[in-house]
């Protein structure tokens, strides 16, 4: 009997686990960031769901519009581009809002998973900035550029 009342718990423990992970799935924030002199609205992916899905299957992003990815601490970041439907600047931003580096994704459907580019850091990272394709090169953001993210400190 005890062992059934343990295990009932268990079960339920992770269902509810389960919910405020997966199904509890709020809309994400959205912050507006400067960058090269021009106001950005980023979509805050904070949950893991959020960051899972980023920008996936999108029909399109408005041309200020983007998703910003924050880790806890700086660490090597890889993104691919499964089932993204738009082009994609990939900034990757160090701890003290240096840019690292940038990468421009393409879309890649009917791609199986294990086939997808990765884009990467050159180094660690603690956040990383989806913008349309193209918009790092017509600001002229390069790796050594700061972006003022105190806004997203917790």
């Amino acid at each position: 009997m005890a062992k059934n009342i343990i295990i009932i718990i268990l079960v339920l423990a992770i269902a509810i686990i389960c919910f405020f992970l997966f199904v509890n799935n709020p809309p994400p924030k959205t912050k507006p960031v400067i960058i090269k002199g021009q106001k950005f609205h980023l979509e805050i992916a904070s949950t893991i769901p959020q960051k899972t899905k980023g920008l996936m299957n999108r029909q399109s992003l408005c041309p200020n519009c983007g998703m910003i990815f924050i880790s806890g601490f700086e660490m090597p970041q890889a993104f691919w581009m499964k089932n993204t439907l738009i082009p994609l600047d990939i900034i990757f931003i160090n701890k003290n809002g240096v840019v690292i580096n940038i990468e421009t994704a393409s879309p890649q459907p009917n791609t199986p998973d294990n086939q997808l580019q990765l884009y990467k850091s050159t180094q660690p990272t603690q956040y990383v900035i989806e913008l349309n394709a193209s918009v790092a090169s017509t600001l002229s953001l390069r790796a050594g550029d700061t972006i003022d993210l105190s806004s997203f400190h917790d």
